[in-house]
């Protein structure tokens, strides 16, 4: 299974798991009569078997949702992931100041607004909820303990990034991250002049003869018979012959010279006379001409600062938990639970 998939609903199950763990504080010996163990335990808190199922619920309905699966060495590795993460996150709530609250809440407000407003109405928004089996509450609530607990860390790190760190990520990586060069889109239609199979040149009176029949198609199109249907009945290309000949857009340089040439030369929904390239004639038709985008240091800095801040937290965090857990004594109970699988994923 893709660890992509697992990793990107991990957070979310995870505080969900969370708020049931504060919840369930107060019941302690409720729980250890129903079969509901501590598997870990530090100063001022203990996490039991329900609250680390409870999330691994979570994880496994967003595989289903994608249609895949959880092995069980996945899901052994997933367990002490989240029970670590789960951890990690009661350790940096403890630790966090009014103003990770706040900015937690904040976060968790702007959070349900837009939900509702993408959502269009309350009623799906309310839907949404139900399918995900959490009330308005318990989703503001969760949002809000994982924005603070980002807070906190990014905080107690002491993580900083300059303007000046800034504006040099922008100036070393201006060309590949935030300059799009002009591109274009073409349709073609290709018969060969080279063996597609030997690579070898066809005789003299073949290729006169594709030459013939890719004139036919030229005065045809020119009188007005549609590109796209003479594009699937003549064109050789068999990697675009189904789409009518439509090609990827491209960039100057990434096609043949000649190609290159007449397709930025070309205006939309002109088509060219016959090309003659190394593998064969090719006819094209401009889809769409694309001017080249810049996005602007003003616009870019903001990611830019998220960026550069979230290498730096990778780089820290893992000895500031480890110093966290050591100074709350964390001890994690259930065998199974422990190992070098057990190391929490970034919060």
């Amino acid at each position: 299974m893709n660890s992509r998939i697992i990793f990107s609903t991990m957070i979310a199950a995870v505080l969900c798991a969370f708020t049931g763990v504060q919840a369930a504080d107060t019941n302690d010996m409720a729980g250890a009569s129903l079969g509901n163990p501590v598997i870990a335990r530090g100063t001022g808190f203990e996490i039991k078997r329900g609250d680390l199922d409870d999330a691994m619920t979570g994880i496994r309905a967003a595989a289903a949702a994608q249609n895949q699966a959880i092995s069980p060495e996945q899901e052994v590795r997933l367990e002490k992931q989240i029970l670590n993460r789960i951890i990690d996150s009661k350790l940096l709530l403890a630790k966090a100041t009014d103003e990770d609250k706040a900015a937690g809440k904040k976060a968790a407000d702007l959070h349900m607004t837009a939900l509702l407003e993408n959502l269009g109405s309350q009623e799906k928004f309310d839907q949404q909820l139900k399918a995900a089996g959490e009330t308005a509450d318990e989703e503001r609530s969760r949002y809000a303990d994982q924005i603070t607990v980002q807070t906190a860390l990014l905080r107690e790190l002491k993580i900083s990034v300059s303007d000046e760190d800034v504006q040099k990520f922008f100036d070393d990586h201006r060309i590949s991250a935030f300059e799009a060069p002009e591109m274009v889109r073409i349709s073609h239609i290709l018969v060969f002049t080279n063996d597609p199979v030997t690579h070898l040149a066809l005789t003299s009176d073949q290729q006169q003869s594709q030459r013939v029949l890719l004139d036919g198609v030229v005065k045809s199109i020119r009188e007005g018979v549609d590109f796209e249907t003479v594009a699937k009945q003549y064109s050789e290309d068999i990697g675009s012959k189904a789409s009518g000949g439509e090609l990827p857009p491209f960039p100057r340089g990434q096609m043949a010279p000649e190609i290159d040439a007449a397709a930025f030369s070309l205006t939309n929904n002109q088509v060219s006379g016959i090309i003659a390239t190394s593998v064969g004639y090719q006819i094209i038709k401009v889809l769409q001409k694309i001017p080249a985008q810049k996005t602007g240091y003003l616009e870019a800095a903001p990611k830019i600062k998220e960026y550069l801040t979230q290498q730096q937290a990778q780089k820290l965090e893992a000895p500031y938990l480890e110093g966290l857990r050591a100074a709350a004594g964390v001890v994690i109970l259930d065998p199974s639970l422990k190992g070098t699988d057990a190391a929490s994923p970034n919060p």
